[in-house]
């Protein structure tokens, strides 16, 4: 084995190592915030049926239903998606560490706040009808919104991480004298 493939070995297994324990770490915490920021979210626009979080669970009272706790899994939070464009800016992108870092904060940004729309729009549709009305939403339209949004965040990081066309023609010219 060569120096490159270990070193590739040794960044992939960063990337992953990393991403991994950091979600195990922090979890609980991190969806006890996102529960708490929707909540507040729902206060804010008078929902007030949506309006109390207990941990990671927010407590949904419908109009004309039973009231009953949404939970914030560990797959319908963000964070796992934010540690992994987080950790490949770290350890598998190389290039200027300003622009790697603008573009994780770009990507993640789109994340977190989709998130955001998805969890609270399942919210939304259980207050309007029941947990089975929310069930539904969420395992539908919320994987379907969550697939393309981490898609999208993914592009959004390559946009602003890799170099624009214009930049690679100077470049390019500038490395043929100016020709």
């Amino acid at each position: 084995m060569n120096r490159h493939v270990v070193t590739v070995i040794v960044r992939l297994s960063l990337t992953f190592g990393v991403t991994i324990v950091a979600f195990m770490l922090l979890l609980d915490p991190w969806r006890g915030w996102e529960a708490d920021v929707l909540a507040n979210g729902f206060d804010l626009m008078g929902l007030s049926g949506a309006s109390r979080a207990f941990g990671f669970q927010i407590l949904v009272i419908p109009d004309a239903s039973t009231p009953f706790l949404a939970t914030i899994s560990p797959s319908c939070s963000a964070l796992a998606a934010i540690l992994a464009f987080a950790s490949i800016s770290l350890f598998l992108v190389t290039g200027d560490p300003k622009r790697r870092l603008l573009a994780f904060a770009a990507a993640a940004g789109l994340v977190l706040a989709c998130n955001f729309l998805r969890i609270g729009m399942s919210i939304w549709v259980g207050l309007r009808t029941d947990v089975n009305g929310l069930t539904v939403f969420h395992d539908w339209v919320g994987t379907a919104f969550g697939l393309l949004y981490v898609l999208g965040g993914f592009t959004l990081y390559l946009w602003v991480l890799l170099p624009s066309n214009r930049q690679l023609l100077q470049e390019y010219t500038n490395a043929r004298g100016g020709t």
